[in-house]
């Protein structure tokens, strides 16, 4: 096949293939920082990757190879605490010590864009019953679940995206539970965290980040969009 894609990077179908920019490319899909639109604008693009634009053979190629690429997940799943009766559970947050010994865990920041919170609980009793993730560090409230339904084995989330990462510091968080009927009984199963955090920024990622800014491929065709993915 004269025009597919490995034979314009072979060098049997001419012109021949910038590799090192259809690696980085890949890259910076991997990491979720490229479009699948992008990429594929990139490769129909006269210059940017070859000469003249892929043909439509070896565009599909190209996407088909892409399909491989699994976009990195930095992510990560942490447990808080386990089973417990919260007999009277108060108004307030924190008004019995059953309700101040549940899931507690220290966390690492840096980073981070989003929190999922979610419970898995026994509702009883008619109040609203909320469960929140408290960061203890600095006194305040990350998420928080209005249970407003009797049932048991409920699962609840919730998912808070943040504005912009977080800075590096370690934070206590756990959980704390209250009801708007101070004489409610929830029951808790056990709660978790998944904390998503923005890809670190590696050589090889500022390598390929600057590779498609000299070929001048979107999105880093922009001098202040370069500057926004490197951070600085």
């Amino acid at each position: 096949m004269a025009s597919d894609l490995f034979g314009h990077i072979v060098g049997t179908a001419t012109p021949r293939a910038r590799v090192h920019m259809l690696i980085a490319l890949l890259g910076e899909f991997e990491r979720g920082f490229v479009s699948g639109a992008q990429a594929l604008a990139a490769l129909q693009a006269d210059g940017q990757i070859i000469g003249g634009g892929f043909s439509a053979e070896a565009q599909a190629e190209a996407q088909a190879l892409a399909a491989l690429v699994k976009p990195h997940d930095e992510s990560e799943s942490i447990s808080l605490g386990g089973f417990l009766t919260l007999t009277n559970v108060g108004a307030t947050y924190d008004a019995t010590a059953a309700s101040r010994g549940l899931g507690i865990t220290a966390i690492e920041t840096e980073g981070i864009i989003s929190v999922t919170f979610g419970v898995r609980v026994n509702h009883v009793g008619g109040g609203t019953q909320s469960w929140q993730l408290w960061n203890e560090t600095d006194g305040a409230e990350i998420a928080v679940i209005d249970d407003t339904g009797v049932g048991d084995n409920k699962l609840l989330s919730t998912t808070v995206t943040l504005g912009a990462p977080l800075a590096a510091g370690v934070k206590i968080v756990r959980v704390r539970a209250k009801s708007t009927t101070a004489a409610d009984d929830p029951v808790y199963y056990g709660g978790g965290l998944i904390v998503r955090r923005r890809p670190r920024l590696t050589s090889e990622a500022i390598h390929e980040v600057l590779l498609l800014a000299e070929a001048r491929i979107a999105p880093y065709d922009d001098p202040a969009a370069v500057r926004a993915r490197l951070g600085l």
